[in-house]
């Protein structure tokens, strides 16, 4: 009692006025000897009753029930946004038809997570400062950091940078300051991207390409009883004169002159959202073959009617009823020599064509056969036409190219408004048992004059020309959903499509060095005649007949398909939830953990509370130690100095100055501390 008299009194001599401002005096002698009497009276490990720890047990699980709501309602908060998430995961964002955005909903579930759990991690903090203290001693700056912790993420920080060995409050400490991060985590799982869907409507479909299943154009004129004489007996015939279709005829040659400009005509579609595919399909059409005859050639020389003229060499392919030859004198093509003379070169390329394909060399097999028209084509070799060679020397190119009917298999769909078409095959399986003759003796009669051909002179009804897709076939080019494997060109088609051709084709000039007649089908000679690609021309020749076939059916048979519009879909990026249900997680064991220490203490739960700190903080020597460092602005530098320890007592605990004294059997070195 004399020393802390002596301290006080010290102390308000040096203070002076500031002491007695401030009021802050040394305890009663008094209450210095109560205190100590009480000490003695009461020994600091005194063991509470069995029936004491069960009610203070009972009380203490009581004061956790807003902690224990608080975590339910965090990890309820964290699960409805997984299952969330989890639901539009992929799906449209115009599927989310609340009056709020997702990402709104998301935040409002991630605060109220985020809140309770803060809470929850707060209380345990404050709790685990009395169960830390009442285990071992420690400086009263540590038990300060503890209650800084409770209260947010800077005060955990601190906690943690003062923790100098492992504590379980460290993971409390944690959570709290990592907690910043937990709702932008959980927003930052939210992405975008898009995509083209399906078109949702309910109306019936808009979207369709042309194709045809059945081609029907061209007029023919019937004329009845006609008699055929022997060998094939008398029977009626009927006779077609026939004319071209407009429509034939306008496409070939936009498809000739096209093969020049390297322009390509598109058939006829509808896709009102710019974006629709088709999947695969087939139609009728056109299709093309070229074949290098020039070993079929046939060459001859002849001697010139005047001498003063050189040599001439012809070329024949030998057809039937209308060769093909070029005859050349043998010099080269630009031989000035000839021109002094008053002679021309006569031809350098030369062209014919004709729709008895029997006549042909690569195209006379007609059995099953669907060719309709065939070009024979001659030109002259490279070195002959660059001035190299003489004509003698070289050896003209020729080439037969053929038309026929086919099944086309396409893949198409439009992309930002462009079709993107893929040929994936061209089939033409005839038949067989197809364009019949329907006159009751024209069946036997044909079957020995001209058969399967489909030029015929002199012909009778016919029923329809058919070409089918195999079904195995079809499966393989994915041809499913029922679609139509049979498809039927009439007779009028036929002969229609044979006089188109004639008339653009027929009677073609040939090109004479640079000299072209001016007639109608003079360019057409030019562009043919002068192709390095033959294959090509004629290809695009078919596809531009193959075009106008297919919008013949637009109306009746077209492909309906599907349209898509551009949509925002949902992505969610599950990696990012890990830090908030992690955080979860390790909250509500750090609760479990902080409740079961407290039980097994058999401490009461005060948490952070002020009152509490109050009722059982500083016993009155060491806060009389405290004012005295406040009085001297030195508080920090004794709060890290004084080391305490929650002793027990009847009625609670108290932080007292700890001294190895203190501790029974324990001496200053062996006294266990936080820090």
């Amino acid at each position: 009692m004399g020393l802390l008299g002596s301290r006080a009194s010290s102390s308000a001599a040096r203070l002076g006025l500031r002491a007695r401002e401030t009021k802050l005096q040394s305890p009663p002698t008094s209450y210095v000897n109560n205190v100590t009497r009480h000490s003695h009276l009461e020994p600091l490990n005194t063991p509470i009753l069995e029936s004491e720890k069960k009610q203070n047990t009972h009380r203490s699980l009581a004061r956790w029930k807003w902690e224990i709501m608080g975590m339910v309602l965090s990890l309820s908060s964290l699960a409805a946004s997984i299952v969330l998430l989890a639901v539009y995961d992929g799906q449209r964002t115009d599927s989310w038809t609340a009056p709020f955005t997702l990402n709104t909903f998301i935040s409002i579930l991630a605060q109220t997570s985020r809140t309770s759990l803060a809470f929850g991690v707060g209380s345990s903090l404050g709790q685990s400062k009395w169960n830390s203290f009442s285990r071992r001693s420690g400086n009263l700056a540590l038990f300060g950091a503890f209650d800084e912790a409770s209260k947010g993420p800077w005060g955990s920080l601190n906690l943690l940078y003062r923790l100098r060995s492992w504590s379980f409050a460290a993971v409390g400490a944690t959570v709290i300051t990592t907690l910043l991060s937990y709702e932008p985590f959980i927003q930052a799982s939210i992405t975008l991207y898009g995509e083209l869907d399906k078109e949702l409507s309910s109306s019936g479909s808009t979207t369709s390409i042309s194709r045809t299943e059945r081609l029907d154009v061209g007029t023919v004129t019937i004329y009845d009883d006609a008699p055929v004489v022997e060998p094939w007996g008398y029977i009626n015939q009927t006779v077609f004169p026939h004319g071209p279709d407009l429509g034939l005829l306008i496409s070939a040659y936009r498809g000739v002159v096209s093969a020049s400009d390297m322009t390509t005509t598109l058939p006829q579609f509808s896709c009102p959202t710019s974006n629709c595919t088709f999947g695969n399909f087939a139609s009728l059409g056109v299709c093309s073959s070229c074949v290098d005859v020039s070993s079929h050639l046939v060459k001859t020389r002849y001697s010139p009617w005047d001498e003063l003229l050189p040599t001439m060499t012809d070329y024949e392919l030998p057809w039937p009823y209308d060769s093909l030859y070029i005859t050349v004198y043998d010099t080269f093509r630009n031989d000035t020599s000839l021109e002094k003379l008053g002679v021309l070169n006569p031809f350098s390329s030369q062209m014919t064509s004709t729709s008895l394909v029997e006549n042909t060399i690569a195209f006379n097999n007609t059995i099953n056969s669907t060719t309709f028209f065939v070009m024979g084509i001659l030109q002259p070799a490279p070195d002959y036409a660059n001035n190299i060679s003489t004509w003698n020397e070289t050896v003209p190119k020729a080439t037969e190219c053929g038309l026929h009917y086919c099944t086309n298999v396409y893949s198409s769909s439009v992309v930002e408004g462009i079709l993107k078409e893929t040929l994936i095959a061209s089939i033409s399986n005839r038949d067989a048992n197809s364009y019949q003759a329907a006159h009751r003796n024209a069946s036997s009669v044909l079957k020995g004059w001209k058969p399967h051909s489909l030029s015929q002179e002199l012909d009778y009804p016919r029923s329809d020309l058919q070409l089918f897709i195999p079904d195995k076939e079809a499966k393989f080019l994915g041809l499913v959903d029922g679609q139509v494997l049979r498809f039927n060109i009439s007779q009028a088609t036929i002969h229609s499509a044979k006089a188109s051709l004639k008339t653009i084709f027929g009677e073609l000039r040939p090109l004479a060095n640079d000299n072209i007649f001016a007639d109608s089908t003079a360019e057409i000679a030019k562009i043919i005649g002068g192709s390095e690609d033959l294959d090509a021309t004629f290809r695009t020749l078919a596809d531009s007949m193959s075009v106008y076939i297919r919008d013949q059916g637009y109306n009746s048979s077209a492909r309906y398909g599907v349209s898509h519009t551009w949509v925002l879909h949902y992505r969610i990026r599950w990696k990012f939830l890990l830090l908030p249900l992690g955080l979860t997680l390790a909250g509500c064991f750090f609760l479990t953990y902080i409740i079961w220490e407290t039980q097994s203490l058999g401490l009461m739960a005060w948490k952070e509370s002020t009152l509490a700190t109050l009722a059982h903080g500083l016993d009155a020597l060491t806060r009389a130690r405290m004012r005295e460092a406040y009085l001297d602005n030195a508080e920090e530098k004794s709060a890290r100095e004084i080391s305490v320890r929650a002793e027990r007592f009847r009625g609670g605990i108290e932080l007292c100055e700890a001294h190895p004294s203190d501790v029974p059997g324990k001496t200053s070195n062996t006294n266990s501390q936080l820090v």
